[in-house]
């Protein structure tokens, strides 16, 4: 969600004011994110916010001028000498899109404005003077019509107008909640996020919060009303009119001295890595239970925020490298619905997401004039590049700041690519449990598979109904897992309660990834260590503890026996499903090229020719198939427990 589209920073702490140059962050999305080396500056751009929002530098202290105020020794001519610090942010009321424009008659807040906050050497408690761009936007937007809102003896706008703006500026910057989240997330942190929790559960009319906290003042009031009357006999004046009145304070105490226990163990006193976790999901319960409210659910006189804006220190702190990477994809895919956010972090976690809603920065310091400067990182197609041509990049400087960045990018889009893999394959097997059969394969092709099945059975088919023939001629389901270690992966899991009532078959290719997966399961706690049947009719062996889950490994015809050896220490073998189809038509179709192997020439299937290979055997004669019978002979076998 956006709500700031510019920020400028002026004479604040480590940023200065020059003539020529301006301290801008630009090209505002919803996720922004900086980073740079130790001492660079970018915490100070949040605690701009902060202060801009939230009247404090931090969650504690207050605006101190000869602290907070830009000081340079170096000054030259460029350098603007004023004793201000100036905030300046530029505001995207979405909301109103198009109306001043396009309704004669309205009269809102523009879609797009700047507020300036400024305090002065005077300024004490954080007060400050404010100015903006509301005015000049309205005209703008307006255009032509403007002169309908003019005032004839001012010539300016008319000052009902003049005030309605005013106070929808008001109510818009009321209704904006600014979080600011502090690098170090101590005790003292958490008892102001409880406080910031009650408040917004204390909101709710029907408040369960609030009816317990009556609740308990009745009681305490019941139980003093027998010393009132004790207290009346010592000072011996029944008329004197003692009512015990309990009240409890304002519930930020209580909230503040919460005990948030994790099984029996307070949250305090669990690590940090634990008490970090709880800190994002808290702020984001805050945002969707503010926007929920309504007139009728909200108390009388209470006002729901309802723009929501982080300032987030080091969100990664604490974190391992799992856990921080799943943090990050949260902070991209689910909070950004309700929350403009702005973070630092010198991880690659972060700094490796990508997407058109995400903005990266380098923060880095000017040390000849000793101020902060800010750069926005360029990317190609929503990504981050080095580029060995350009080594003044800002990317490459900040690569140089934070060390071995150019390398877990890489390792970055490697996990990502694994993991979208790992949920589209736990989808596919999810979707096969309601199968009681179920064939896994290592191809992503499965349709030979199921071609081959359907012609040795002779079953009459087409290029459009051959699945749906399938799966009504078949006691069994057959699905690719689209390679040999995510077929490995699922038949190594630990947990495969999911499976106890199915009958599970996992099919490897005779080739050196198949017969080093297939071999590698024996050596796990969870698989027999014996291998049975042969070369012929497929070796097989069980999984433990489970009734009918079986590893196959493809048989191999006398014709090319030669192509494998289960026993060689480099399983040097090079059979695929490809190779059950007579070598004759493979080179007939030009469907495998030639490779040297010990002396002996292999035929291999052209990886080029893969992905319709399964078309053309749509319209071949059942003979192709002869030597699929002992696969599909062992399969039912082993389903039917007819196991040789």
């Amino acid at each position: 969600m956006k709500i700031i589209e510019k920020i400028e920073i002026k004479n604040f702490r480590s940023f200065n004011n020059r003539t020529g140059e301006k301290n801008e962050v630009v090209k505002i999305t919803d996720l922004n994110i900086f980073s740079g080396a130790n001492d660079s500056g970018k915490s100070n751009i949040l605690r701009a916010l902060n202060l801009f929002f939230n009247k404090k530098i931090d969650l504690q202290n207050f605006f101190v001028f000869d602290k907070d105020y830009h000081k340079n020794e170096k000054r030259d001519e460029k350098d603007i000498k004023e004793e201000l610090v100036t905030i300046r942010i530029t505001f995207i009321n979405s909301k109103n899109a198009g109306i001043n424009k396009h309704e004669k008659e309205a009269v809102k807040l523009p879609e797009r404005f700047w507020v300036s906050r400024r305090w002065k050497k005077t300024s004490e408690y954080s007060s400050y003077d404010q100015d903006d761009g509301v005015l000049t936007a309205f005209k703008s937007e307006k255009n032509e019509l403007y002169q309908n809102f003019i005032d004839e003896k001012t010539n300016d706008l008319k000052s009902n107008f003049k005030a309605s703006l005013s106070r929808q500026l008001t109510d818009f910057l009321d209704s904006i909640q600014f979080h600011y989240i502090p690098a170090i997330k101590d005790s003292r942190y958490f008892s102001h996020l409880y406080g910031e929790l009650q408040q917004t559960l204390l909101k709710e009319i029907k408040s369960e919060v609030d009816r317990t906290k009556n609740k308990f003042q009745s009681a305490i009031q019941a139980e003093t009303l027998s010393l009132m009357e004790e207290f009346k006999d010592v000072i011996e004046d029944k008329n004197v009119d003692f009512s015990p009145v309990f009240e409890l304070p304002n519930l930020v105490y209580l909230f503040q001295t919460l005990n948030v226990n994790t099984g029996a163990v307070d949250l305090l006193l669990r690590g940090d890595g634990i008490q970090a976790k709880l800190i994002p999901e808290i702020l984001y319960y805050i945002s969707k239970k503010e926007t929920s409210f309504t007139n009728k659910t909200i108390k009388s006189g209470e006002k729901s925020k309802r723009y929501f804006i982080w300032g987030f220190e080091e969100p990664e702190n604490s974190y391992e490298y799992r856990n921080a990477q799943i943090l990050a994809e949260r902070f991209r895919n689910v909070f950004l619905d309700t929350v403009q956010i702005f973070l630092t972090t010198h991880s690659f976690n972060f700094l490796s997401l990508s997407g058109e809603n995400i903005s990266r920065y380098r923060v880095w310091k000017k040390y000849e004039y000793n101020c902060s400067k800010i750069s926005f990182l360029k990317e190609d197609n929503n990504q981050i590049e080095l580029r060995l041509d350009d080594f003044d990049s800002d990317l490459n400087r900040l690569n140089e700041e934070l060390g071995v960045f150019d390398l877990n990018s890489g390792l970055q889009r490697i996990y990502e690519e694994n993991n979208l893999l790992k949920h589209k394959l736990e989808k596919q097997i999810e979707e096969n449990k309601k199968y009681e059969k179920i064939l896994f394969v290592e191809d992503k092709y499965d349709q030979i598979y199921k071609i081959a099945w359907l012609k040795i059975n002779d079953k009459e088919f087409d290029l459009e109904n051959f699945n749906e023939i399938f799966l009504s001629s078949c006691d069994f389901n057959i699905q690719g897992l689209e390679g040999a270690s995510s077929l490995a992966g699922f038949l190594r899991a630990k947990n495969i309660d999911l499976f106890k009532n199915n009958k599970i078959i996992g099919l490897f290719d005779f080739d050196y990834a198949g017969t080093e997966q297939f071999c590698s399961l024996t050596k796990t706690s969870q698989w027999e260590d014996d291998i049975f049947g042969n070369k012929k009719k497929c070796f097989y062996i069980k999984r433990k503890k489970h009734s009918s889950f079986y590893a196959i490994l493809l048989p191999v015809p006398d014709r090319i026996s030669y192509y494998s050896d289960l026993s060689h220490p480099n399983f040097s073998n090079y059979i695929e499903i490809e190779n059950l189809i007579p070598e004759d038509y493979l080179i007939e179709n030009d469907l495998v090229e030639e490779i040297s192997f010990f002396g002996k020439t292999l035929l291999r299937f052209k990886d080029s020719k893969k992905s319709n290979f399964w078309k053309i055997l749509i319209n071949q004669p059942k003979d192709l198939f002869n030597d699929f019978f002992p696969l599909f002979e062992r399969v039912e076998s082993l389903f039917n427990k007819n196991v040789d």
